[in-house]
């Protein structure tokens, strides 16, 4: 599906112009022309942009940009050669004028080719490195004033040391948005990276070993029901605070009806305490950025995701989680793959969609990449 996005963007980029994503244009034709030259609605011309659309649309699509190409190039290839030609007999003005659009079609088709052949943007990138890698492990400590315990004594750092490393969200999770007069937003959380190590920055109750802390970088996404369907009962059962089978079954990218409106990128500062038998969590946000607004959608649904960037997302940081059971009493029993599960409640403020308390949801952090693994010779305190 990334290619094919990757594609439809560069012909069209091709066509009309470089595409400026904050303005909904491509070069300095708007979305909604773009839509009509391509014989497909708004929304379609939405999907297609988004990575929603199914395989048939973006293959009649492409064709339709690579004919408006073609003919726009014909006609330009035509404007010229007319020019070109003036002051010819007609005959020669016919015989050079074929030869020149049979010429033109061969450099074109050509052209083409290579393009296709050669175009980098099909390269999917990875995202490997954390953003603030180089904050928990600097490649010189020379000038760094360090929030985080040194390991040269591993036993002064019992059973944090145990924990530190590279967490990853295990699944993604998703979310009721109010924010809007009708229902049908969603939050998902996609995906978050998480660079844990031992701290000396906790209140003076937290002890020595105990204390963890690390900054998380989430990467999640806003999504439309474009039928604007009623959450109640289908998918939620307010008198018992779940979600029904349809709802955790939803995937908003298998369905045409979902459009994605938004990506998100955010940073949490997390900060755990570590005791014999439990493990609270606390997370506080350090901002989040919209990234690759559908404007255009947002406006024919009516919703402004400003407001919800900075009002209706904000409540997360207010979210309660859990407390959870310490199965690592003993740090030895961590190894890459390991979990941190925390249920929490997420209560909006403002408005609630008409629901007293918050919505359920579950995140779930797994250990990918453990920075001490070598035994570590701790006392397990119950």
């Amino acid at each position: 599906m990334d290619k094919q996005v990757a594609l439809f963007v560069s012909n069209l980029e091709k066509k009309y112009g470089q595409w400026n994503r904050s303005k909904a244009l491509f070069g300095s034709t708007p979305y909604g022309e773009i839509a009509r030259n391509l014989s497909i609605s708004n929304s379609q011309f939405s999907k297609l942009l988004y990575g929603t659309g199914t395989d048939g649309m973006y293959e009649r699509t492409l064709d339709n940009i690579n004919r408006l190409i073609e003919r726009e190039a014909l006609e330009s290839a035509y404007a010229e050669s007319q020019k070109s030609l003036l002051g010819y007999n007609l005959k020669h003005k016919k015989r050079v004028l074929l030869f020149s659009i049979f010429f033109f079609f061969l450099g074109l088709i050509g052209t083409t080719y290579y393009l296709l052949i050669n175009d980098t943007s099909f390269n999917k990138t990875t995202y490997d490195d954390h953003p603030l890698q180089e904050y928990f492990y600097p490649s010189s400590t020379e000038y760094f004033d360090s929030p985080f315990l040194d390991n040269s004594n591993i036993l002064d750092n019992c059973p944090c040391a145990g924990f530190e490393g590279r967490w990853f969200q295990f699944e993604p999770f998703k979310l009721p948005l109010p924010g809007s007069k009708k229902p049908g937003l969603y939050y998902q959380g996609k995906s978050s990276d998480l660079i844990l190590r031992c701290s000396n920055l906790f209140d003076g109750h937290v002890d020595t070993g105990n204390a963890i802390m690390g900054y998380e970088h989430l990467k999640s996404e806003i999504w439309i029901d474009t039928n604007q369907e009623n959450l109640v009962p289908k998918y939620f059962n307010p008198e018992l605070k779940i979600y029904t089978n349809k709802f955790n079954q939803m995937k908003f990218e298998n369905n045409d009806r979902f459009i994605k409106i938004a990506d998100l990128s955010a940073f949490n500062v997390n900060m755990f305490e570590i005791t014999g038998d439990s493990i609270k969590r606390k997370a506080e946000l350090s901002g989040r950025l919209s990234l690759d607004v559908n404007d255009e959608l947002a406006k024919e649904y009516d919703i402004d995701i400003a407001y919800i960037t900075k009002n209706v997302l904000g409540d997360l940081t207010k979210t309660q989680c859990q407390t959870i059971y310490n199965p690592y009493c003993d740090p030895n029993k961590l190894s890459e793959g390991s979990q941190l599960s925390y249920n929490c409640i997420y209560t909006i403020g403002e408005e609630n969609l008409g629901l007293k308390g918050g919505y359920p949801y579950t995140k779930t952090f797994s250990l990918k990449s453990q920075v001490y693994s070598d035994y570590i010779s701790c006392e397990c305190d119950n």
